[in-house]
C-alpha cells in the first residue's frame, strides 16, 4: 500500500503531491499535470491510472488536504476507480479554509489595507478587487481582432441576434451583457464618453444595437436579459465585448482593450481568433494577452480560453484539424503562452441553427445554408468537424456532452446533433463550469493576485526596511499589519520572503531596535509553518 499526500490550494493554485513521504520525481507524469497554475478538476481525473502506473501499485492510502468542493471531486473519481476494479483506496480529508470562510475575511482585509501604512497599497486596482469578491457579477472578456466572429460567438451563445456582426471596424464600445434571469427580452442602459446616461431601452433590438455602435458619442452599453447556458443563482455572468483593435482605424480600439487586459482583477477571457495569426494586429493582441498572463512570474493559464472560430470554412486542402491546432500551440508557445486551453468553433452555423429551432424569421438563403452546414457536420465521414472532440475540457465535462450528442442521435435531432459538433456547447460548458465552480475562489485569488502585484510593483519590502532602520516603535507595528494582511490573504511565500527580508534588516538596526525585529521575524516563522 503506497500513502499518498495531496494538498491543493484552489486561490494560489498550488499542489503539493508525496508518494510514501518522498516528493514527486522530476518525470512524474503527476507532477506535470499538478503543476502550479493548474486546477486540481484539469487532472484529478487521469489521477487514479497515473497512480497506478508509477506506483507500480494499485492499493492507495490517500490524505487530502483542501476544500470540501475540492475533496468531493476526488473522491468521486476514486470511487469510480474503484467500482471500474481498477485499485483499493481509502481517502482522508485535512479540512482547509473554504471559499466561505475567505469571504467573511475580504471586509477585515479591505480595512487592514486601507488603514496600513503603505498609500501604494490604497491602489484602485486593490479596491477593484476586493469589490469584485464582493458582489456577484462574474465577468468575462470577450476579445478578438477584426474579422474574427467575435460579435458572431456571443450571439451563438445567447441563441439570439443582438450585437452586431461587421466586417468594418465599429467604434470604440464597451459591451457588457449581463444575465438577469427570469427576464423575456433585453434591456440596455447606454452611457457616452462623459459618463451621462444617453439612453435606455427596455426592448433591445439588434437595429438599436446597430444604432448605439455607430454613434461616436456612445462609449458603454449596459445590456440585461437571459443568458441561456448558465444557471447559478449565486453568481451573475456577464460577458464583456471589447473593441477590436485596428491601428488603421481607431487606436483608441487598442487602448480601451489593452486597459481591460491589464486588470489584474479580470475573472476570465475568451479570446476569439480565425487560427491564421497572420496580421500585426493579431500579432500584437496576443503578445498583450501573454503579458496579461504573467502574474507573480507565472501564467494563470486558467483564466484563458482560446476560440479557434470560423472551422466551418476549412476545406481538405486544409488538411487535418489536429494538425492545424497543434500549430496554434506552437505560435502561442512563441509568444510564452503554453499549454493554451484551445476550443475549435463554427459560431455562424451555431447561431443560425438556434434560430432557426426558435423560429425566428430567416431568409431563404440562410436555412438552405444552414441545412447544409447540418449536414457536413453530421457526416460520419467527416469526423473533423465533430469539434467538440478537441476541446480543452475535464474528462466527466466531456461525457456530459457525449451523452447529449447519443441523445440527440436517438431522438434523430439533426440539429441539436450538428450544434454540439460546433463546438460552442463546449465553450460553454467551460465557463459554465467556471461560474459554478470556480467563480468565488477565482474572485479571491484575483485579490492575491492584485495585491502581490502591487507589492512587488512598488517593492513595499524596501519601505519597510526603512522604517525599521529609522523608527524603533513603529517597525513591530508595520510588520504585524503586513502579517495580518498576508495571513488573511494565505500567501505563504511571500510571507516567507518579508521574513527574510526582516531578518536580513536585523543585522543592520541597533541592538534596541534589532530584538523588537526577531520578535517580529519570529511571528512570522510561526505563522507560515
Amino acid at each position: 500500500m503506497k500513502k499518498i499526500f495531496i494538498k491543493y490550494n484552489p486561490y494560489s493554485l498550488e499542489t503539493e503531491f508525496t508518494i510514501d513521504g518522498q516528493p514527486l520525481p522530476e518525470n512524474s507524469r503527476i507532477g506535470e499535470l499538478a503543476c502550479s497554475g493548474s486546477r486540481l478538476q484539469d487532472w484529478v481525473e487521469e489521477l487514479p491510472s497515473i497512480l497506478i502506473e508509477e506506483c507500480n501499485d494499485n492499493d492507495f492510502d490517500i490524505t487530502f488536504h483542501g476544500t470540501s468542493a475540492d475533496y468531493e471531486d476526488l473522491a468521486e473519481v476514486l470511487t469510480q476507480a474503484h467500482q471500474r476494479k481498477e485499485l483499493e483506496a481509502s481517502l482522508q480529508r485535512i479540512a482547509a479554509k473554504e471559499t466561505t470562510d475567505k469571504e467573511a475575511l475580504i471586509d477585515e482585509v479591505f480595512e487592514q489595507i486601507q488603514q496600513g501604512p503603505f498609500d501604494e497599497l490604497r491602489d484602485p486596482e486593490i479596491t477593484n478587487a476586493f469589490q469584485i469578491a464582493k458582489g456577484k457579477d462574474f465577468e468575462v472578456c470577450v476579445v478578438a481582432t477584426m474579422s474574427a466572429g467575435k460579435s458572431t460567438l456571443i450571439n451563438a451563445m445567447l441563441g439570439a441576434k443582438l450585437m452586431p456582426s461587421k466586417q468594418e471596424a465599429c467604434t470604440a464600445i464597451i459591451t457588457k451583457i449581463k444575465d438577469t434571469k427570469g427576464s423575456h427580452k433585453w434591456k440596455a442602459q447606454v452611457y457616452g464618453k462623459d459618463g451621462n446616461l444617453l439612453a435606455t431601452c427596455d426592448n433591445l433590438t439588434y437595429q438599436d444595437m446597430e444604432k448605439f455602435n455607430s454613434n461616436t458619442n456612445v462609449s458603454t452599453i449596459l445590456a440585461e436579459g437571459d443568458i441561456p447556458f448558465v444557471s447559478s443563482k449565486e453568481v451573475s455572468l456577464v460577458l464583456i465585448d471589447t473593441p477590436g483593435p485596428n491601428n488603421s482605424t481607431d487606436p483608441e480600439h487598442e487602448r480601451i482593450q489593452s486597459e481591460f487586459l491589464n486588470k489584474n482583477s479580470k475573472s476570465l477571457v475568451l479570446y476569439v481568433t480565425e487560427g491564421t495569426f497572420s496580421t500585426d494586429d493579431n500579432n500584437k493582441l496576443l503578445g498583450r494577452v501573454a503579458k496579461s498572463m504573467e502574474v507573480g512570474g507565472k501564467q494563470s493559464k486558467d483564466r484563458f480560453i482560446f476560440v479557434i472560430n470560423k472551422i466551418d470554412g476549412r476545406g481538405k486542402e486544409d488538411g487535418d484539424l489536429s494538425q492545424t491546432l497543434d500549430k496554434v500551440r506552437a505560435h502561442l508557445k512563441l509568444h510564452g503562452i503554453e499549454k493554451a486551453n484551445l476550443f475549435p468553433a463554427a459560431a455562424l452555423p451555431a447561431l443560425n441553427i438556434r434560430l432557426l429551432d426558435s423560429g425566428a424569421d430567416l431568409d431563404d438563403d440562410t436555412i438552405d445554408e444552414t441545412e447544409m452546414r447540418v449536414r457536413k457536420f453530421n457526416r460520419e465521414t467527416n469526423k473533423d468537424f465533430h469539434l467538440e472532440q478537441y476541446a480543452s475540457l475535464p474528462a466527466s465535462v466531456r461525457k456530459n456532452i457525449q451523452n447529449k450528442l447519443e441523445e440527440a442521435q436517438k431522438a434523430k435531432d439533426a440539429n441539436k446533433e450538428a450544434l454540439i459538433h460546433t463546438g460552442i456547447p463546449s465553450i460553454e460548458a467551460a465557463i459554465r463550469q467556471y461560474v459554478e465552480k470556480y467563480a468565488k475562489s477565482a474572485k479571491i485569488k484575483n485579490i492575491v493576485d492584485a495585491f502581490m502585484h502591487k507589492v512587488k510593483e512598488l517593492d513595499c519590502v524596501e519601505k519597510v526596511k526603512r522604517d525599521i532602520n529609522g523608527n524603533k516603535e513603529e517597525s513591530e507595528r508595520i510588520a504585524l499589519q503586513i502579517q495580518a494582511i498576508k495571513r488573511n490573504i494565505d500567501d505563504a511565500k511571500s510571507a516567507q520572503a518579508f521574513t527574510d527580508d526582516v531578518e536580513d534588516t536585523v543585522i543592520e538596526v541597533s541592538d534596541g531596535v534589532k530584538r523588537n525585529a526577531e520578535v517580529v521575524a519570529k511571528k512570522y516563522r510561526e505563522l507560515i509553518k
